[in-house]
């Protein structure tokens, strides 16, 4: 017997046994309807038609099967009477609900809390076949046409209605249309779920494209641009190609980055569309990843971490210091640059700097403090701290910690050491001295000098004093009163006293520990006395007596005199008030007996300038 005339005896068979079977079924209580998962035999729910006290049973559950392998389960829903409610099943079972149930009749006995009972029986319907096959199938007329046709006949099932899912997204029909070449499935499902799946090929009625692709991609090394190539199989040549950027070549070339698309079309019309894509290789990125400074001025503990992306591997990486690796470690301060390349040449750049913090630096200041009336003397030391990072620790040489000043009352040398925050250290050292004489008495004196060469001691009105001061270093400051009511700050004033009489003049010096120092001198000023006796003769014989030739001056303060002979010619000159004056040589040699000519300048101390000429005589 063939395999087709089996299976319609065996559905033949089943279908009697089923009509037979519904006729032997006793009447039974209660309503049906149609469960969710039946094939062909319809679930039960029934209810009680009892008084209104009776109990009332509603049964629902999976009450049909799709095939052999399937299970039913029965669950009942209990009202009326007394609950709570006890359970017995003809299989003894004491549950509520039923589950994993093959086909079948199965009775349940309800009891409530006051004593009544209620018998129900529920049937498990056996499956019933749904059998789908392919109907007539169209196929496409080129494989990028949407031409293709399929159809689907039900042979045998429950009767509707159907569900049809077709996989393109077809529903409820039994025939699909406008199908472009490939694989679909259709799923029939019937009124009880059960369902049946067919899958079917359209092809193409016209030798399928064959399209290899060769992309070249830009390339940074060359500044080679992008081309595409094609090589075609299938379809009817010869062929026609038009690009998305206008060209109707084959290949394609000189391509900058970006999506190119081309549409094929062969001798039967049919076409095909595809895109391809050049890729900029800017596309690589450079990141940095993780910067690590350092934390002390000086040191060498800067990392630098990068992170690349994009591109073609493998990478190469140059630094500006000479390194090749991808990250850096035991970097002093400074700017570091990166440059990535790729394999296919292109490259990226990145700066990083590796910061430091100010150079941690400490300078020792100090003062002492002396007591002026008994020389005692107390000094401070403090410490300037700037840079690095606070807080600080503050170690002093004489044991003195976390204070910034110390004090002390014998000189030394003392240091200090400033940790910051970060563990930089520095250090700085001082000498302090005390004053070894701590009176200051005699430490100052002056003098006092005409401003102009006299070969007078008297100081005369109007005539310019120099105050030399005689000052140990470690005065600082310094004042003067004249005593006519006039005073000085200079060092080395002038003066000139513009009356006569006895003046008490004072010189008071300030040392660096504030303690001061006065000296005093008395200055006697003569009424002003200016004249000049000019002798007309003189005798230069070497005798001791009158070998020169000088005006006696008084109150001058400069003086010039020229010699000349009868006949203008200069013999001598003498500019100051200082000398002896003229021998009455010539050039090493005696002039003879006779008479000479003389011109003399000067000024005197009230200022005014006066001018005498003569002659004069050498007598031998």
């Amino acid at each position: 017997m063939s395999f087709f005339r089996k299976i319609s005896f065996l559905l033949i068979s089943l279908l009697i046994f089923q009509i037979g079977f519904a006729l032997a079924l006793p009447k039974l209580w209660g309503t049906y309807s149609l469960g969710n998962h039946g094939l062909g035999i319809p679930s039960f729910s029934g209810e009680s038609e009892t008084e209104e006290s009776q109990l009332t049973v509603k049964v629902s559950g999976k009450l049909a099967l799709c095939h052999h392998l399937d299970r039913g389960h029965i669950i009942l829903e209990v009202t009326g009477g007394l609950p709570p409610y006890s359970f017995t099943w003809n299989n003894l079972e004491k549950v509520q609900n039923r589950y994993n149930l093959y086909a079948g009749t199965y009775t349940v006995f309800i009891k409530d809390s006051n004593g009544k009972e209620h018998e129900e029986r529920i049937i498990i319907q056996p499956p019933f076949p749904l059998i789908v096959e392919m109907g007539a199938i169209q196929q496409a007329s080129c494989s990028n046409n949407s031409d293709g046709s399929a159809k689907i006949n039900i042979k045998f099932g429950r009767g509707e209605p159907y569900k049809i899912e077709w996989s393109h997204g077809l529903t409820d029909e039994l025939e699909a249309e406008n199908l472009a070449p490939g694989t679909y499935t259709v799923r029939v499902i019937d009124m009880y779920n059960c369902d049946a799946t067919l899958s079917f090929e359209i092809k193409s009625g016209a030798d399928s494209f064959e399209i290899k692709e060769n992309v070249t991609q830009i390339n940074c090394s060359d500044n080679a641009k992008g081309a595409i190539s094609l090589v075609l199989s299938g379809g009817n040549a010869p062929y026609s190609f038009l690009w998305s950027n206008g060209s109707t070549s084959k290949d394609i070339e000189n391509l900058e980055a970006g999506i190119y698309e081309v549409t094929i079309t062969d001798t039967a019309g049919c076409t095909v569309t595809k895109s391809f894509e050049i890729k900029s290789p800017s596309s690589m990125e450079l990141s940095v990843g993780r910067v690590r400074h350092n934390q002390c001025f000086g040191s060498n503990e800067g990392e630098i971490d990068v992170e690349v992306k994009g591109g073609q591997e493998p990478y190469t990486f140059l630094w500006n210091n000479g390194a090749s690796s991808k990250n850096l470690k035991d970097l002093p301060s400074g700017t570091y640059t990166l440059k990535v390349k790729d394999a296919n040449g292109c490259e990226i750049s990145t700066v990083v700097e590796i910061e430091q913090p100010i150079k941690l630096s400490a300078k020792i200041e100090s003062s002492i403090d002396v007591n002026c009336e008994n020389g005692e003397a107390k000094g401070y030391a403090w410490v300037r701290i700037e840079g690095g990072k606070s807080p600080y620790t503050i170690n002093w040489s004489n044991g003195v910690t976390d204070k910034q000043e110390i004090e002390f009352n014998q000189p030394g040398e003392f240091e200090v050491e400033v940790v910051d925050s970060f563990g930089c250290r520095t250090t700085e050292k001082i000498r302090i001295e005390f004053p070894f004489d701590n009176s200051i008495a005699g430490r100052i004196d002056f003098k006092v000098r005409k401003l102009s060469i006299s070969s007078e001691s008297e100081v005369q009105v109007l005539e310019p004093l120099v105050f030399e001061s005689e000052i140990a270093e470690d005065f600082i400051a310094w004042e003067w009163d004249f005593g006519d009511g006039a005073a000085a700050s200079e060092r080395d004033p002038v003066h000139v006293f513009k009356n006569p009489g006895e003046f008490d003049v004072v010189l008071r010096a300030y040392d660096i520990y504030g303690c001061s120092s006065v000296q005093r001198k008395s200055v006697r000023v003569l009424e002003k006395d200016e004249w000049i006796t000019i002798p007309n003769a003189f005798t230069p014989n070497g005798d001791g007596l009158n070998d020169f030739f000088m005006p006696v001056l008084k109150g001058v303060v400069s003086f010039e005199m020229n010699i000349f002979n009868h006949w203008g010619e200069p013999l001598y000159t003498h500019q100051g008030l200082e000398g002896n004056g003229w021998d009455g040589t010539y050039m090493g040699k005696l002039l003879p007996t006779g008479n000479y000519v003389y011109k003399i300048s000067l000024s005197t101390i009230s200022g005014d300038s006066i001018q005498k000429t003569g002659t004069l005589t050498i007598v031998r």
